[in-house]
Formats: C-alpha cells, structure tokens, sequence
C-alpha cells in the first residue's frame, strides 16, 4: 500500500504531514517501532517507523543527519508520537526531511502504536491477498495473449487493459509493433507518432543504454520530452537469447506503477520475446525456402519451365518485376567462426523483418560471408540500408534487372564488384564499373566499351554513329576538324552528336561525358580484331 492510503485509514488519519508532502506515493512495505540509539540499523526499505522521539536529536546536525541516514535506508517515512519526549520535529530534521524527500507525520501521543501496526499490517495483508489475486488473472491474460494471439498489438492490448495505461511495444529501430491506449490518449497515426518521438528522445537521452543494461523496467529521465505533456515512461528491454529485441514503453501517468505492475511489464516482455522469436523462425523458414531460389536465379541454374516458375511465384519473386541484387559482404574471414555464422543469420533476419515491414516478400540467399538479397527496384536502398549498424558491413547492388537472365547478369554484376567493397559503404555497379576501368580491371573494360559502343558495333547502321565517336575522340571534339575528317557537313555531325549522347548514355556537352567516350574509343580500338 502507499503511504498515503495508510494516512487515510484510521488510526493514522489523525496524524499531521509535517515535511514530504510531496512524497507520499512511497510503498508501505512494514511498520517498525524503534526507540533507541542506532536506529537506523533496524529499518528496511518501505519500513514506515514509529518513534516515541525518546532517542530522536533534539536539534543541530545531529537531528538533520538522522532523516537523513534514514531515507538512505529507502525508509517511507517517520511517525512521531507528540507531545512527549518532544513536542514536534526538530526544525533541522525538518528542513533535511525536504530535501531528501522523506515523509515526517506527527501523531497524537494518545494514539497507540499497537493500533497502527495493527491497523497497516491488517491491510498490507489483505493487499497482498488482492496482489496475488491480481497476480494471476495477469498471469492467465498474458499466457491467453502469447498462446492465441496473433501479433505484439494483443500483448499491448493485454497489458494496457491490465495497467489501465498507454502500451508501445517497439523494435530497435524504433518502429512501432503494437499499441494500446485509453481512449483518451487517442490512437492510430498520432499514437505510433508520439511513441516515437518518445523513443528518439530517450535514445538521443542516453536512456536506452540504461535499459538494455537493466535487468528490471527503468523509469526514463526524459529531461527534455518530445512533447510537453508527455507522461514518465518506464521502458522494458524485450530479448531473444540475450539480445535486446525490442522495448515495452509503459506511459506511466500521475500514478506511480506499484511492484505488482513492474511485474506485469515484465512478463509482457517475456510474452513478446516469445512472440517475435516465433516470427523470427518462421521467417527465417520461408526464408531459406527462398535461399535455393535466390542461389539458382543469380548463378544461372534456375530450370525455366512452368513448375519452377510456378513455385518461385509462390514465394514471392516475379518474372515481369525489375530487381536490383544487393550483396551484403560480412566483415569476417571465411570460413566463418561460430560468432561470424551467427552474426550472418542475425542479420539476415533483420534484414527479412526489415523488408516484411515494408510489405515485401524477403528473398535472400546465404553463402560463406556473402548475403545475397534480391529487392524491388522501386525499393530506395539507401534509405533502407540507413536502418542497419553498417560500420561492419558493405553493400554492392546492382542495376534494375528482369527475368531469369536479368538476375544471372544481377549476380554477375555483384560478383565483380565484392573484391572492391569497402565497410560501411554501399557501393551501385553503375557508379564503381568506370572506377574499375581506369583501375585497368580487364573484365570492367569490356563491359564499359559494351556498353557505351557495343550498340553501334553490333548494328551496321550504327557504323556511322561509331566512325563518328571513334573521330570526335581522336579529335579532341573538335566539331570542325571532326566533320572534315568524316566528309559531313557539321550540322549533319551535330545531328550525329546527338544520337551518339542518346545511344551512348554519356552527357556529351560535359567534360566528363566526352572524357568516357574517348576512354571507350581507346579501349574499343585496343581491342579491334
């Protein structure tokens, strides 16, 4: 019971709140009576102490030391009997008792201290009584809830009915899971909103160290709120084997949560552990029935024939859709060690959970320190990427690609630029071919001449266009001396320049753009059989 149900309870409604007022939410956890020296070696935390005064100081610091060495006892508070041995609390042990925090009550002396203890202890017991009461219908609704239900917005629900408070069950990253609240607090869009403002502040706070640390549910400082009426929140690390998967945010409200409540929170976060390690399995079931199907399409062995198609809809890749390969290269040697083979499947679960987030079907495959995942083009791959700790990781993506060749040529792709990768960096195929080619990387040259010239090579109408490219680079882009050479009249050489830029998809009117073209001249004559 908190102290100030017991003040209003006869017989200690006839006591008189000297200092603490503010402090009367502290737990009653016994009442002990204590009349001589070194008291404070007689007291627990939540003790409620009665004192005739008989050994209290009568003034200076000692009357000042004893509240205090009391409050760091985690005592509830001090009942004095008065008139007696003193007529009030000495003014020091007043002015501690305020800034410390503890609770000073005087009593009329007439009242018995038998009575008290009687009267507190009576109803600590039927309190108790109603805990375990309580205790066991949360226990039976959580358990329903981990049993029956069907995603971590049940276990917010349950827990909030139970707490009568607003629940946010959040991952890591900060996204919402589920989510309950009064209908006070409202709910939808403007709920997932404010839990995660909430969420930022305490990460940005320092607060979630605090809480993957602890063992129990922390009360966050939240120092500077994300909103100005925001409630106290106690936060709660959810784990799967030891590793923080999630967090319960309990906004605490005006109330204080009692013991019994920190208890609850706890099994909430033992539920969601359970919940969101069931998730985990599944997906990573569906996942490596994608392994073989995301190995086959990026090594060439996918077998093109309507089964094959069939079973590679049904888990979620689609012939007609444009991919883009991305090759997640671990920072461990291979083969891999036991902590690097877990550090792969990790992340290859978090990255699952990631995209399912985001409505799309994973598709991934595993080899040695290599993850290969297969995303829609119309996925921002920076943006998602942001989402991992990517100090330990690199990342190569190829270009948009359709079909089953698109994705042999997507894992060709990938496959040339993992000796180039850098940790913490995402690395475009597009962005690292030409880089490759003045590195004098023989396959990259190939492919550069391929594809800025290899349309007009393999086209003889597109002779001219190459005659032109091959003139204009041996030229220097001189418009008039490059029209002499070929013959043409320099309007016709413009006209021609443009359908080059086109074909060529190099910017010709910049430096950077003729620069390519000349080196794929270069390359292409070097090679001419």
């Amino acid at each position: 019971m908190r102290l100030a149900e017991a003040l209003s309870c006869k017989p200690l409604a006839a006591g008189c709140v000297i200092a603490g007022k503010n402090h009367l939410g502290k737990e009653v956890s016994w009442v002990q009576v204590v009349d001589h020296p070194d008291i404070e070696s007689w007291v627990k935390d939540g003790h409620l102490l009665l004192s005739t005064g008989y050994n209290w100081p009568k003034d200076g610091a000692a009357a000042a030391e004893i509240v205090e060495r009391l409050s760091a006892k985690g005592i509830c508070g001090v009942v004095l009997a008065v008139p007696h041995f003193l007529d009030h609390f000495p003014l020091p042990s007043i002015a501690a008792a305020e800034r410390v925090g503890l609770p000073l009550i005087e009593i009329p002396w007439e009242v018995p201290f038998s009575e008290i203890t009687q009267a507190v202890h009576r109803e600590l017991v039927d309190q108790q009584g109603q805990a375990l009461a309580r205790s066991e219908q949360i226990h039976r609704q959580l358990t329903e809830a981990a049993v029956s239900g069907h995603s971590l917005g049940d276990v917010a629900q349950v827990l909030g009915c139970v707490l009568d408070r607003r629940i946010d069950i959040l991952s890591v990253d900060g996204n919402v899971l589920g989510s309950h609240a009064p209908v006070s607090f409202g709910g939808g869009a403007a709920l997932h909103a404010v839990a995660a403002s909430v969420f930022l502040a305490a990460r940005n706070a320092g607060d979630l160290k605090r809480v993957d640390d602890a063992a129990n549910p922390v009360r966050l400082r939240m120092d500077e709120p994300a909103e100005k009426t925001c409630s106290p929140v106690v936060a709660y690390a959810v784990r799967v084997r030891g590793e923080c998967v999630g967090y319960v945010f309990v906004t605490e409200g005006s109330l204080l949560l009692t013991a019994l409540d920190l208890r609850a929170i706890e099994h909430a976060g033992t539920v969601a552990a359970l919940q969101i390690s069931h998730q985990r399995e599944l997906s990573m079931q569906e996942a490596r029935l994608g392994y073989a199907l995301v190995a086959a399409l990026i090594e060439g062995r996918f077998e093109s024939n309507p089964q094959s198609f069939e079973r590679a809809r049904l888990l979620g890749w689609q012939d007609a859709c444009p991919y883009r390969l991305c090759a997640v290269l671990l920072d461990e040697p291979n083969p891999l060690s036991h902590p690097g083979f877990d550090k792969r499947e990790a992340f290859a679960a978090r990255a699952g959970f990631s995209l399912q987030r985001r409505n799309i079907r994973p598709l991934l495959s595993l080899s040695a320190n290599q993850i290969h995942i297969l995303v829609p083009d119309s996925l921002n791959v920076e943006t998602w990427w942001a989402e991992f700790p990517a100090s330990h990781y690199a990342l190569a993506v190829s270009q948009p690609k359709i079909g089953v060749a698109g994705m042999r040529e997507a894992g060709a792709e990938v496959a040339e630029l993992i000796g180039h990768l850098k940790p913490g960096r995402v690395h475009h195929y597009d962005e690292m071919l030409f880089p490759r080619v003045l590195r004098g990387d023989a396959g990259a040259q190939r492919q550069f001449v391929a594809r800025v010239l290899g349309a007009l090579a393999d086209d003889r109408r597109g002779h001219a266009l190459l005659d032109t490219a091959l003139a204009l680079s041996d030229e220097g882009f001189h418009l008039q001396h490059t029209a002499q050479r070929l013959g043409i009249h320099i309007s016709t050489l413009r006209y021609r320049l443009q359908r080059l830029s086109e074909s060529s998809g190099l910017d010709l009117e910049a430096a950077e753009g003729r620069f390519r073209l000349q080196v794929a001249a270069r390359l292409y004559l070097m090679n001419e059989p």
